[in-house]
């Protein structure tokens, strides 16, 4: 949520009022005093929760009609609402302050009062808007929460109640998370009320002393029975009382050792209680008196005057020699200055230098472009050798080189021609013959390196016989490689007569369906044979001779085809093995063929007989071709011989031509080292070279008319220069304008003399009557150090301003404060230590360690008194020990003593189960801190930059701690104001935080909550709070109202939107920050409101505006602040004379 409008229409000082254009984020409000900061942080808290505190407070008069209303956007969709709040009426008459003491306050409201929550967003139409509650606005908060933490200024900023347990305290002890500490608290009260019932001696209240009467009514009834059972009884009950007598000594003894080590303790604790207490006193008494004397004002106003009439007579003593030494330096008249009439007449003369400077310049431009074009010419023609240049370059550059064309340049070039197509056909006639030569020179060197190369690998034998034995083993080799087919194909055939021979063994056999079906038919055909003869002729009838004969047949064939089938595979098994034995007597003899040849072949088992081949059938083919090269080397050098008297003869034909063409040439007056080509180039180029020449000699001649002109007239302008005692080194046209220069310079000079003259005489006045006042505001100073009986400023200060002693008081008082109470955190017992120290005048803590040391002899001395009253009644029990009367009465005394045993258990289990949560809570205290102050610990340590990192609830849960970076713990009321305030910024934070995770998102409004923190504590502050909002959602406001322009000055760097209160414009970097345009610039000023109750010894801190115009320091103000004027005095000394005072701003003060 964030407030868009504020329309104040009337409200305490502020009337029809108007803050527009408001957004989220920091929006700072900057303006002067009395524009209603103030009023308008209570107008904001007064429109969300009602008038009614401001009526019982007494800010507002209830009798007088207040009216206003805010525009606000509410998240999620920015809805924007109109929350008015109007106090008016008839009754307003008959209302006073009073009529408000209800004790209503929020929400709600009185006679007279109305609120309006109205949808105004022109984005809703009137179906689409629904009734608001401001409720549903401000959330689960109530005014005093929104005032301590939301909307807070000057008043509880300096009142820092959120440091206490109460207010805003009181919520961040409700927000701890862990142990519920009420319950704890409740308890350690029943635990303490159980005891103290347990510990009463009223029978109707504690079971202990209602014990004790029954078994002191037991023991009286024993007692008065008179029986020896009975007194053995009573001896029993004696003996038992001895022993609770003793057990009760002991612990009374350990108690009183405790006393003891306790007073101990304190002794201890003396010494620094002691020191705390004489440097609290000391600074006390520092304190109830001024510190600073009122000579140490007018001493140090004096002080300032010296000190600034000192620093003025240095600075004119200063312009005083600097215009002395301005003088000196100035040179003398030279002699340009007493030759200035002859110069003048020449500078007259000028222009006419300028024409014939330009005429000449013209005049040799185009004598050197004449001249650069025709040796460009000559470039482009070639002769850039030939031609000769007659004359160089002058040292200035004024001359033109002059070109010198040939003497026969103007002859006809016919006659060359002939003479260059004779040179051409000689040179191609020698390079013909030259090529010859070389071709057959080739030709005969590679024949006879290859004969040559040849020769050596033949192992001395000509080249024939190494044909022939070429031949011969390339012959053998052919050889071998027949007989190894040949031997490849007998392995083959023996290999297949082998299978063939295998297979033939293998059908002797004959196959078994053959040898089935011939057993069977022969089976069939003698069964049939024997039937037919043997059977009777009724079995077979008619019939019978058949049979006979079918199965006569059927035994034949089976017989024959047997006989026929053996006999065939036995014929073609032997011719098999015949062929057999024949091929391997042919592969032996081939063995031994092949041995022969390996034999004459050299053995090579990296090639195969192949390519052994075609090597050697390749040598002879190279063999047969060196041989018929041998035979051509004698044809070849005569071809080399010839060709070379050929290239004698081209090369006699060339030289020839050559002379002859020399000699053309020198005829013609043209260099003998000209090519023909070159020769060609100069003849198309020759009529231009000789209409250039003419040209360019022309303009040259009157460039030098020109040249001679102006070195006449520079002659001239020479002499002057001379007779001014300068050394002409440059043109005529520099001379002239350095005469003209030196001219200048000499009336500058003369008319800078005059000035420095009439300055200086003024600046000794006023430099002596500076020193008159020196030495007045002397004298005054000294009057303070003779008052005072002193010689020195700093004996002087030490006498008049005591404020170092007290800084050195307060710090020695802090620091024995501090030790004090390091000491008493650690000191637990006796409660009442401080109340001990503070009486050790009146008790001191000797008597009463002596009288603890009494208390334990005491103890000890009864202790050994009932130890020898319980051995005598220990031996009188012994005795009485038979007697067994009364034990009814018996039986009841062990049983009360019993219950009597267990009620005391109960009260140790109570005082143990006390202490043990006493320490819990210590420990949960100490360890388990609320997660709000988590996060306060982490603002701070941004607030303050890392030096203070956390902040924690002290054990006993009455305050707050803060924690630096050592490790050291600080109580609140030990820091400093400024770190207090850090504290409470960053408590506030956490707060806004934890209210802003409960849907409380009202906007937070501050007024001059930084006003108190230095230069840096203030750009931290505005930065963490930029940071703050920033991690906020993004609809969250803060608005902070101040009247310090250095303060908007940080929050506008700090990257807030600074503005002042009529106008919407944002305020950023250089723009001045004054006020409404309506106030008049030298106007009053209001007085910053004066802290109540202000110390002396921390005077505020003047924070000067930073205003467009060069005001007068503070220092010199007519009217002062009153911290100013306690420290510097009110009275200020008029200026001195001659000066003209600057107007002192004046300032009103603010009326309540």
């Amino acid at each position: 949520m964030f407030i868009e409008r504020i329309d104040v229409e009337r409200f305490g000082a502020l009337d029809h009022t108007t803050i527009d254009r408001l957004g989220p984020g920091v929006q700072v409000l900057y303006g002067t005093n009395e524009t209603g900061k103030t009023t308008l942080l209570e107008f904001v808290r007064a429109v969300f929760f009602g008038y009614e505190g401001l009526f019982r407070r007494g800010v507002l008069d209830a009798r007088k009609p207040c009216a206003g209303k805010l525009l606000v956007r509410m998240p999620p969709e920015r809805t924007l609402l109109s929350i008015e709040r109007r106090h008016e009426g008839p009754e307003l008459a008959a209302v006073t302050n009073e009529s408000y003491a209800d004790d209503v306050v929020g929400l709600g409201g009185d006679a007279g009062d109305l609120i309006r929550i109205t949808d105004v967003d022109p984005r809703h139409d009137q179906a689409g808007r629904h009734k608001v509650y401001l409720q549903d606005v401000v959330g689960d908060i109530d005014e005093t929460t929104f005032t301590s933490v939301m909307a807070f200024g000057l008043d509880e900023l300096h009142e820092l109640r959120t440091l206490e347990p109460e207010g805003c305290g009181r919520r961040l002890y409700e927000l701890a998370a862990g142990l519920d500490r009420s319950t704890v608290a409740r308890v350690l009260g029943h635990l303490h009320d159980a005891m103290r019932r347990l510990d009463s001696a009223d029978p109707t209240v504690s079971p202990l002393a209602a014990l004790e009467d029954r078994r002191t009514d037991t023991l009286e009834r024993i007692a008065a029975a008179g029986a020896p059972a009975l007194a053995a009884g009573g001896l029993w009950m004696e003996l038992s009382h001895l022993d609770a007598e003793i057990a009760g000594i002991e612990p009374r003894i350990e108690a009183a050792l405790r006393a003891e080590d306790v007073v101990r303790g304190v002794l201890a604790l003396e010494p620094l209680h002691a020191e705390w207490r004489r440097t609290s006193d000391e600074l006390s008494a520092l304190e109830s008196v001024p510190l600073v004397h009122a000579d140490r004002d007018a001493w140090r106003l004096a002080n300032r005057r010296l000190r600034r009439f000192e620093r003025t007579a240095k600075t004119r003593k200063k312009l005083r020699a600097k215009l002395a030494r301005q003088l000196r330096e100035l040179p003398a008249e030279s002699a340009v200055w007493k030759k200035r009439a002859a110069v003048a007449a020449v500078l007259e003369e000028a222009p006419k230098l300028e024409r014939l400077a330009a005429d000449a310049a013209r005049a040799e431009s185009h004598a050197r472009l004449a001249a650069r074009r025709f040796g460009e010419q000559v470039g482009v023609a070639g002769l850039s050798r030939v031609v000769p240049i007659a004359a160089n370059l002058d040292v200035d550059g004024a001359s033109v080189p002059d070109v010198l064309l040939p003497e026969g340049f103007a002859l006809s070039f016919g006659p060359l021609r002939s003479r260059a197509r004779d040179c051409s056909r000689a040179s191609s006639e020698l390079v013909e013959a030259k090529r010859a030569v070389a071709e057959a020179r080739r030709s005969l060197d590679d024949t006879k390196g290859s004969v040559k190369g040849a020769g050596g690998s033949l192992a001395g034998l000509t080249i024939a016989e190494a044909i022939a034995q070429a031949a011969a083993r390339a012959g053998a080799i052919r050889k071998r490689i027949t007989a190894g087919d040949q031997l490849a194909e007998l392995d083959r055939a023996i290999a297949r007569i082998d299978r063939e021979v295998t297979e033939s063994v293998g059908s002797q056999l004959v196959p078994a369906p053959w040898l089935l079906g011939l057993g069977g038919l022969f089976t069939i055909g003698t069964g049939m044979l024997l039937s037919g003869l043997l059977l009777p002729r009724e079995v077979t009838g008619s019939m019978a001779y058949a049979m006979a004969a079918l199965g006569l047949a059927g035994a034949g064939v089976a017989s024959v085809t047997t006989w026929s089938l053996d006999k065939n595979s036995t014929v073609r098994l032997e011719a098999l093995r015949h062929q057999l034995e024949v091929a391997k007597e042919q592969r032996e003899e081939l063995l031994k063929q092949c041995g022969t040849l390996d034999g004459t072949i050299p053995a090579d088992a990296t090639l195969s007989l192949d390519r052994r081949l075609a090597q050697a059938q390749a040598e002879v083919e190279r063999l047969e071709e060196l041989l018929a090269r041998e035979g051509s080397m004698h044809v070849l050098a005569d071809r080399v011989t010839l060709a070379e008297q050929a290239v004698a003869r081209a090369l006699e034909a060339r030289t020839a031509a050559r002379g002859r063409w020399r000699k053309a040439l020198a005829h013609r007056g043209l260099p003998t080292t000209l090519s023909p080509r070159e020769v060609r180039q100069v003849a198309a180029h020759r009529h231009t070279l000789l209409t250039l020449d003419d040209d360019r000699r022309r303009l040259s001649e009157e460039s030098r008319h020109k040249r001679e002109e102006l070195a006449a007239f520079s002659r001239r302008i020479d002499e002057v220069l001379v007779e001014c005692e300068l050394v002409p080194e440059t043109t005529a046209v520099d001379h002239l304008k350095l005469l003209e220069e030196r001219l200048d310079a000499e009336r500058i000079t003369i008319r800078r003399r005059s000035q420095l003259t009439r300055r200086l005489e003024s600046a000794r006045r006023r430099h002596r009557s500076m020193v008159r006042q020196v030495r007045v505001a002397e004298r005054a100073v000294r009057e303070f150090f003779v008052r005072w009986g002193v010689t020195t400023e700093p004996e002087f200060l030490a006498k008049v301003d005591r404020r170092p002693e007290y800084e050195e008081a307060r710090a020695a008082a802090a620091i024995a404060e501090q030790s004090w109470a390091d000491a008493r955190r650690k000191t637990t017992e006796p409660p009442e230590v401080d109340r001990w120290l503070t009486e050790a005048q009146v008790v001191p803590l000797a008597r009463r360690l002596a009288e603890a040391r009494d208390v334990t002899l005491r103890h000890r001395a009864a202790l050994a008194a009932a130890s020898e009253r319980r051995q005598a009644v220990a031996a009188r029990v012994e005795t009485a020990a038979n007697d067994h009367t009364l034990e009814s009465l018996q039986v009841d005394l062990a049983g009360i003593e019993e219950r009597l045993a267990e009620q005391q258990q109960r009260r140790n289990l109570l005082h143990r189960a006390h202490v043990l949560l006493e320490q819990t809570r210590a420990a949960v205290a100490r360890d388990h801190q609320p997660p709000v102050l988590r996060e306060a610990s982490r603002w701070l340590s941004r607030l303050t930059e890392g030096r203070y990192t956390s902040i924690t609830t002290a054990i006993d849960e009455a305050r707050l701690e803060v924690h630096d970076t050592d490790g050291e713990i600080w109580n609140p009321e030990r820091l400093s104001r400024g770190t207090r305030e850090q504290v409470f910024l960053a408590l506030w934070l956490a707060l806004i935080r934890d209210l802003g995770r409960h849907d409380v998102s009202l906007p937070v409004v501050m007024d001059d909550a930084l006003v108190n923190f230095d230069d840096a504590r203030a750009r931290s502050a505005a930065r963490v709070l930029v940071e703050f909002t920033a991690e906020q959602a993004a609809d969250r406001q803060m608005l902070v109202l101040t009247c310090h322009e250095h303060v908007a000055r940080t929050f506008a760097a700090a990257g807030a939107h600074v503005r002042s209160f009529s106008d919407p414009a944002p305020l950023w970097g250089d723009v001045a920050l004054l006020a409404p345009a309506t106030a008049v610039a030298s106007g009053p000023r209001a007085l910053p409101p004066e802290p109540a109750a202000r110390p002396a010894r921390e005077p505020a801190r003047v924070v000067e505006p930073v205003v467009m115009a060069a005001p007068e320091p503070a220092a010199d103000d007519g009217t002062a602040w009153p911290a100013e004027a306690f420290f510097f005095g009110g009275s200020r000394s008029p200026g001195p004379t001659g000066e003209r005072p600057h107007p002192a701003p004046r300032r009103r003060a603010r009326t309540p």
